[in-house]
């Protein structure tokens, strides 16, 4: 499978649904030898429909290469055996996407202790721990990618976008210390949403003109084609930076992808594409 990524190896974590699962397959179409990691392994609610073994299915029937690791970014025991496990396998790792998260309910005054808690180990310790368990092996390569994935939350102030916020000042700080060992880190987040299986569960009915009670939402292939550009960025190149897909497609990509990117996505997409100088 020939590709902008033949020869790498990425760990996409949380990818047994939703941005994490078409990430996997995306990164596995440009070539990359792709570790599904995550903790579901057997589907519990068919509104939540995936598990790491259909992930890695749905990437080798496409003829790529695949491996299902259980992995709970909660815990840095599973994710050191997480890491072992890739390195033992396939020997190296180029590329990792933090993109395991959860958001419990409630505000800051009403969110529940444990929650909160449970919600900054998933958060932010997990892509913490993830990226300390990864470097050694990027370090001995000489190089790597790391991407931590964001949110829009970022912006606002509920717990969810406190653990974005903090997820985005820490790729910045990785990204400075990291430069000299060649290893890449930035921030990917949507623009807004994105239909996934998480999406439809947590769906409330809400008012918009023309869509049938729903806003048009970008499809998947942006985000995917965001978080392969910057798979493929040098320290010189692209780092410390956190963006969303549609700028990180009007700064990185070629003239022909933004006006393919620009006829697949509502108008509102395309304006922040578009934007970006």
């Amino acid at each position: 499978m020939a590709g902008r990524l033949e020869g790498k190896v990425a760990i996409v974590t949380g990818a047994s649904r939703g941005l994490g699962e078409y990430c996997a397959e995306g990164f596995a179409n440009e070539g990359a030898r792709v570790v599904v990691a995550a903790r579901t392994v057997e589907e519990q609610d068919p509104r939540l429909p995936g598990t790491i073994f259909h992930t890695v299915t749905v990437i080798e029937e496409a003829g790529g290469e695949a491996l299902p690791v259980v992995c709970n970014v909660g815990d840095p025991a599973s994710i050191d055996a997480m890491v072992k496990q890739v390195m033992d396998h396939w020997g190296r790792i180029d590329i990792l996407m933090n993109n395991a998260a959860i958001q419990p309910p409630g505000g800051n005054a009403s969110i529940t202790a444990k929650h909160w808690e449970l919600q900054y180990r998933i958060n932010v310790h997990g892509p913490f721990h993830c990226t300390r368990a990864v470097l050694p092996a990027m370090i001995e390569q000489q190089g790597g990618n790391i991407i931590n994935i964001s949110s829009a939350a970022s912006g606002g102030g509920s717990p969810y976008g406190g653990t974005k916020r903090a997820i985005e000042a820490m790729t910045e700080g990785f990204a400075a210390e990291l430069k000299q060992k060649n290893i890449v880190v930035n921030a990917l987040k949507p623009v807004g949403a994105i239909e996934t299986p998480g999406f439809l569960f947590a769906q409330v009915p809400r008012d918009a003109k023309g869509s049938g009670g729903r806003p048009s939402l970008p499809p998947r292939d942006s985000y995917v084609e965001a978080a392969v550009l910057l798979a493929l960025q040098t320290t010189e190149s692209f780092t410390g930076r956190a963006h969303n897909d549609a700028e990180v497609i009007g700064l990185l990509s070629d003239p022909d992808s933004k006006s393919r990117f620009r006829e697949l996505n509502p108008d509102y997409w395309s304006s922040v594409m578009d934007g970006v100088k």
